[in-house]
């Protein structure tokens, strides 16, 4: 634990900022963007939403998701607050979505959401909150694992043959119909808390993302770029170089990296 503490103090004894960026595309197929993203560098939580819904009802929906998220969250509060602030959020946002659904007429209105806060203290620990298929990933000594188990009809029919022992596998449409969303009926987040190493690279994601580009190639460039921004960068290229047949939005948090790699990366930039 002293060694992590070590790892996240600069020579004068100043805290190394996490490395963060982010990026929400409409891609090359759809004509709006309906995700939403926020990025709360001074509380240590983050935020990415996949709204759905006719008329202007799937960017609304994420939107009310990050905002209520932005609302509830104070950076004074310790992790646990913020959990139970980011769970408010959740709710608060259901109720918001579904009285604009009722008042505008949408039959269905309503957003995924994928959710972050970070401890980087003497028990470094990440808090993560999801519903539906926006993902959290996190890759650490090279290797990629997603955090977050998608509601979708897919995957919980593929975790229930794999908890029977058989290996037969659903994919195809089923794999983008939400079994929770945000917006519809009573919703609760699922929430999970893992430790965080220095060097971990984490990665919140709508479908848009992991849809386009696959495991191994998102490994790839978290475990290689020199920054967060180089990572956000890269992945956007793959994406669109794949179609971006969807909305695509991300943000990719370096653990323990020294902020000047940007300044790096600047220079690399100018001199190629």
């Amino acid at each position: 634990m002293i060694e992590f503490l070590k790892k996240l103090l600069s020579d004068d004894g100043k805290s190394v900022p996490l490395d963060c960026a982010s990026a929400s595309e409409t891609g090359l197929v759809r004509a709006e963007n309906q995700d939403s993203v926020l990025v709360r560098e001074d509380a240590d939580v983050y935020c990415v939403a996949d709204g759905m819904g006719g008329g202007d009802g799937g960017a609304v929906a994420s939107a009310l998701m990050c905002r209520a998220v932005d609302k509830e969250v104070v950076s004074s509060l310790d992790l646990q607050g913020r959990m139970k602030a980011m769970a408010a959020a959740v709710h608060e946002a259901n109720a918001e979505i579904q009285d604009y659904a009722l008042k505008a007429g949408y039959r269905q209105m309503a957003t995924t959401v994928a959710m972050m806060a970070l401890r980087l203290d003497d028990e470094p620990t990440a808090v993560i909150g999801h519903v539906g298929d926006s993902r959290v990933y996190r890759c650490r000594a090279g290797k990629l694992s997603a955090l977050t188990a998608d509601h979708t009809v897919a995957a919980e029919i593929n975790r229930r043959s794999a908890a029977a022992g058989k290996d037969e596998v659903v994919t195809g449409r089923l794999t983008h119909v939400l079994t929770r969303a945000v917006g519809i009926g009573d919703v609760e987040a699922e929430w999970k808390k893992v430790d965080v190493e220095p060097g971990d690279v984490f990665m919140l994601c709508s479908d848009g993302v992991y849809d386009m580009v696959p495991d191994g190639r998102i490994e790839e460039v978290l475990a290689t770029a020199s920054s967060a921004k180089a990572a956000v960068d890269r992945l956007s290229e793959l994406i669109v170089a794949a179609g971006a047949e969807d909305n695509y939005t991300f943000v990719v948090i370096r653990v323990g990296t020294v902020a000047a790699q940007n300044g790096k990366d600047a220079k690399d930039a100018q001199a190629s």
